[in-house]
C-alpha cells in the first residue's frame, strides 16, 4: 500500500509539472511565487533527513513527496501544503499549512536494529517560509508538526518495554520541521 501511495505521489506531481509548463507558454500571467522547489533538511514533510520536491499547480497549492533517512529506515511522506499569500506582490514571509500521509514514528533500539520499526499515519501542521520567491535563489522553511499515530506505536513500546528493552526517550506529541529549499522554476 504504501508503494502504492508514493507511487502514486510522484505521477501526480510530474503531471502537475508538465501541466504547469505547458500553461506558461500559454499565458502572460505574471508569478510572483514559486512553481517547483527542491528541499534538504530534516522533518517528517523530508522523510526524516532528506529531501523534499514541491510543486505549486497554483501559487496558493502545493503537492510535495518527501523521502529521506528516519533512523530506523527509509522514511517518506506525501501531502498538500496550502499557503497564504498576498493576492499582489509577493511577500518575503509566507505563512503555510500543511497535511501529509507517511511515516510519523520511528522507534530505534540500540544495539537491536532488527527491533527498529516505523509507523505510518497522517500528519498535519503550520509553519512559514522565509526568503525570496525568484527562481535560481532558496528560502528557509519551518514548521510545527503534530502527527496522529496509530495505538500500533504505544502497543509496540509497551511490548518491547515487556521484553526488557528500556527508552531512554518518549515519542513526543509535536515534530519539527526545519529546511532549505531552492526555486528550480
Amino acid at each position: 500500500m504504501y508503494r502504492y501511495l508514493f507511487s502514486t505521489a510522484v505521477a501526480i506531481l510530474m503531471f502537475f509539472t508538465v501541466t504547469r509548463a505547458q500553461d506558461s507558454t500559454h499565458t502572460s500571467e505574471i508569478r510572483t511565487s514559486d512553481v517547483l522547489t527542491l528541499g534538504f533538511g530534516f522533518g517528517l514533510d523530508y522523510g526524516g533527513f532528506g529531501g523534499n520536491l514541491t510543486v505549486y499547480p497554483q501559487q496558493n497549492i502545493g503537492l510535495f513527496v518527501g523521502f529521506g533517512y528516519a533512523l530506523a529506515g527509509f522514511g517518506y511522506n506525501a501531502g498538500i501544503k496550502l499557503r497564504l499569500l498576498p493576492n499582489h506582490g509577493h511577500s518575503k514571509v509566507r505563512p503555510f499549512i500543511e497535511g501529509m500521509y507517511g511515516y510519523n514514528a520511528a522507534i530505534v533500539v540500540t544495539n537491536y536494529s532488527q527491533d527498529n520499526k516505523l509507523f505510518y499515519g497522517p500528519t498535519v501542521g503550520f509553519g512559514l517560509d522565509l526568503g525570496p520567491t525568484t527562481p535560481g535563489k532558496g528560502y528557509l522553511s519551518l514548521a510545527i508538526l503534530v502527527p496522529f499515530r496509530s495505538p500500533d506505536v504505544q502497543n509496540y513500546i509497551d511490548q518491547l518495554n515487556a521484553n526488557g528493552v528500556s527508552f531512554g526517550n518518549n515519542l513526543i506529541p509535536i515534530a519539527f520541521s526545519v529546511g532549505y529549499k531552492v526555486i528550480l522554476n
